[in-house]
């Protein structure tokens, strides 16, 4: 009998213990209480700003138009996908074209001339 008792307390402990955990941030979301939402993610600014993210149709044209800068720029097409993602976010951010084009060749690796038509590619299709 003692110990049924004690599997049972000790199944009480556990199941509050994971809803104290899911109550105050430490759900399986990953993100410490900050939920993602279809792929987006929400940034820190006086009012929040959702990560924009291409359609499928634009995705194809953003990498059509990156493959013609240069192929080696949509090797891994997601990960062009993402950084040209994060690129947008620091246009809609009001970000100085120097800053947005110093972003530009770090992320996808390009020259200096190149990052105007890297950026061409991102306003013209889905930012």
């Amino acid at each position: 009998m003692r110990k049924r008792a004690a599997i049972t307390v000790s199944g009480l402990v556990v199941a509050a213990c994971v809803v104290a955990a899911t109550a105050y941030g430490g759900g399986s979301d990953g993100g410490g209480g900050a939920s993602d939402t279809d792929g987006s993610r929400t940034i820190g600014a006086p009012e929040p700003h959702v990560i924009p993210s291409p359609e499928a149709g634009q995705r194809e044209l953003l990498l059509s138009d990156l493959r013609a800068v240069d192929p080696a720029l949509v090797s891994d097409e997601d990960q062009a996908v993402e950084d040209a993602r994060w690129i947008c976010v620091d246009i809609r951010l009001g970000q100085p074209e120097e800053t947005v084009r110093d972003a530009a060749a770090q992320r996808f690796r390009v020259t200096w001339e190149q990052t105007a038509q890297v950026l061409d590619s991102i306003r013209g299709t889905f930012c």
